[in-house]
C-alpha cells in the first residue's frame, strides 16, 4: 500500500472519530427529562425554583359563638406539588394534617387560643423546588362562645381535650335551659331507694336522669320535670332531649355562667338539685348563692335547671 495513501486514511479517521464525540457531547443525558417536582432549568444544569403565590388562607368548620373553626382552605396559583405540613406555621391555633392535591389544601385546626371572630396567622416556608410568595397570609377564625344563644338554651361549657364527649376537630358541650323549670321541688318519688344514678362528670346528666326516672317512676320530682321540658322556639331551634345536670355538669353552669360579672344564665341565688345521688338518701347540689357543693336530703324542695348537649 502506498504510504502517503495510509497516513491520509488515518488522519481521515481520527477526524470522523472527532466529530462524533463533539455531537455526542451536545447531547442531553438519558433520564434528563424527569417528572415535573418544580424548577426551571436557567442555563446552567440546576433548575432554579419555580415561584408560587400563596394567595388566601380561609377557615372552615366554624360558626361565629357557636362552634370552632376545624380547618382552614390555602389557595395558590399554582401547584406547589411539594408542599407538606411540616412547611406551614400557624399561630394562634395548633395545625393538623394537611390534605388536597393543585392549587387548593386542606389544613385542620385545633386548640385555638385567640377570640372568635380574630384571625390566626399562616406562614408557608418554601418547598423543594418552589419558592412561596405571599406568605404569610391571616385568616379569621371562630369560636363557641360560654353565654352565646344556640339549640334552644345558651351554651355553658365547651368540651375540652380529656372531658368525655370531646371529639378532636367538633365542637360539642353543654346548654343550659334559659330558664329554671322549677322553683321548688322533691328530687325523689315519695321513696328513698338507691337509684343507681352515681356518675358526678361531665356526660354523666343524662345516664343519671334515665336511671332515676327508670327508679322511681311516673311523677313529679326533679329529674322528670327536666326530662319532661321542651323549650320555647326563640329563633334557636325547639329541643325535647334536656336532662338534670350531674354534679360536676352542674358546676359547669355555676362557674362559667352565674359566677361572672355581671352574671349570666337567670339563676336565683339559691340551692339547686344535680342528679348525682351520694346514697338512698343524699343527693349533690350546688349553692348559687356561694357557689359551695353539698349533699341533702332527696325530700328537700329545690330549684331544676335542665340541661342538653350538643
Amino acid at each position: 500500500m502506498n504510504k502517503r495513501h495510509g497516513r491520509f486514511g488515518i488522519v481521515a479517521s481520527l477526524f470522523v472519530i472527532g466529530l462524533v464525540v463533539v455531537s455526542l457531547s451536545g447531547c442531553p443525558s438519558a433520564g434528563a427529562g424527569g417528572g415535573d417536582t418544580g424548577g426551571n432549568d436557567d442555563g446552567d444544569g440546576d433548575p432554579s425554583p419555580t415561584a408560587v403565590t400563596f394567595e388566601s388562607a380561609v377557615q372552615t368548620g366554624g360558626a361565629t359563638g357557636s362552634s370552632d373553626s376545624t380547618g382552614l382552605t390555602l389557595t395558590f396559583d399554582v401547584d406547589p406539588t411539594t408542599l407538606t405540613a411540616d412547611d406551614i406555621t400557624v399561630t394562634g391555633a395548633t395545625k393538623g394534617a394537611l390534605s388536597g392535591t393543585g392549587t387548593t389544601r386542606s389544613l385542620a385546626i385545633s386548640a385555638i387560643t385567640i377570640g372568635d371572630g380574630e384571625t390566626v396567622e399562616v406562614a408557608i416556608a418554601s418547598p423543594s423546588g418552589f419558592t412561596i410568595v405571599g406568605s404569610p397570609q391571616t385568616a379569621v377564625v371562630y369560636r363557641a362562645v360560654i353565654g352565646t344563644a344556640y339549640q334552644g338554651g345558651i351554651i355553658a361549657y365547651v368540651y375540652q381535650p380529656g372531658d368525655p364527649g370531646y371529639v378532636p376537630g367538633e365542637t360539642h358541650g353543654l346548654i343550659a335551659a334559659t330558664e329554671d323549670q322549677s322553683t321548688g321541688i322533691q328530687w325523689y318519688n315519695g321513696s328513698y331507694t338507691d337509684t343507681g344514678a352515681t356518675g358526678l362528670a361531665l356526660g354523666d346528666g343524662q345516664a343519671n336522669t334515665d336511671a332515676i326516672i327508670a327508679n322511681q317512676g311516673a311523677g313529679s320530682y326533679a329529674a322528670q320535670v327536666a326530662a319532661d321540658y321542651t323549650n320555647t322556639d326563640t329563633g334557636t331551634g325547639v329541643y325535647s332531649d334536656w336532662f338534670l345536670p350531674s354534679r360536676d355538669e352542674l358546676n359547669a353552669l355555676y362557674e362559667n355562667l352565674h359566677n361572672q360579672t355581671p352574671p349570666d344564665g337567670g339563676f336565683a341565688d339559691t340551692n339547686y338539685w344535680s342528679s348525682s345521688e351520694s346514697n338512698s338518701i343524699n343527693v349533690w347540689l350546688r349553692a348559687f348563692s356561694n357557689g359551695v357543693q353539698l349533699t341533702s336530703s332527696k325530700l328537700n324542695n329545690l330549684r331544676v335547671r335542665a340541661v342538653r348537649a350538643f
